[in-house]
């Protein structure tokens, strides 16, 4: 179960990058095996990922990079998390992951304080990006397509630009060494403005 929605103009960009997201996450799969998927990591791992996505997407990226950060006393140097660019397009990226109980997402606030945090990354005429990941879990067993889809639909309920999610089939009951089901990853993006 794969897809995506963006519902804001400035971010259609990311769509040829977040389609070839889907296909980093299966390549990873395909080469680790069973034993391990690279949303059990953390917001480093998979912004790595978009990365990845965004070069093979005819784009360059780099992570770490150098910006201002608005501050209430005036800027300083600082670094986002992410910097997109093609020759028509430069994002910076602020990112942040959550592990949320299937059945519990529960994000409007996570989403709010990474948005936040993108805030005041760079120059005002900068695009910048709140950037969420999620790693549902479940402990027991793993999601059935009942749970998966209503996770679809609360994610589709959020107050995003844009947002991806992808429960490959293979991987719904693989399990971490700490017992948990992790079905797949979503991705939340909202602009910051201001």
């Amino acid at each position: 179960m794969q897809g995506m929605i963006i519902s804001n103009p400035k971010l259609e960009f990311l769509r040829p990058v977040l389609e070839r997201w889907f296909d980093c996450i299966d390549r990873y799969n395909a080469v680790r095996g069973d034993g391990d998927t690279p949303y059990w990591h953390d917001e480093k791992a998979n912004i790595g990922l978009l990365s990845a996505a965004a070069w093979m997407a005819e784009m360059v990226t780099l992570q770490q990079s150098p910006t201002r950060k608005q501050v209430e006393d005036g800027e300083r140097n600082g670094r986002a998390d992410l910097l997109l660019a093609s020759p028509e397009t430069r994002a910076y990226f602020q990112a942040s992951q959550r592990w949320p109980r299937v059945n519990s997402l529960n994000l409007t606030q996570a989403l709010a304080d990474i948005t936040s945090d993108a805030k005041r990354l760079s120059h005002a005429s900068d695009l910048k990006i709140g950037c969420l990941f999620v790693a549902p879990q479940k402990l027991q067993q793993g999601a059935t397509p009942e749970e998966l889809q209503d996770m679809v639909d609360d994610l589709q309920k959020e107050h995003t630009c844009a947002v991806a999610w992808y429960f490959p089939y293979a991987y719904r009951k693989l399990r971490n060494e700490a017992g948990q089901y992790h079905p797949g990853i979503a991705v939340l993006f909202k602009e910051a403005r201001g």
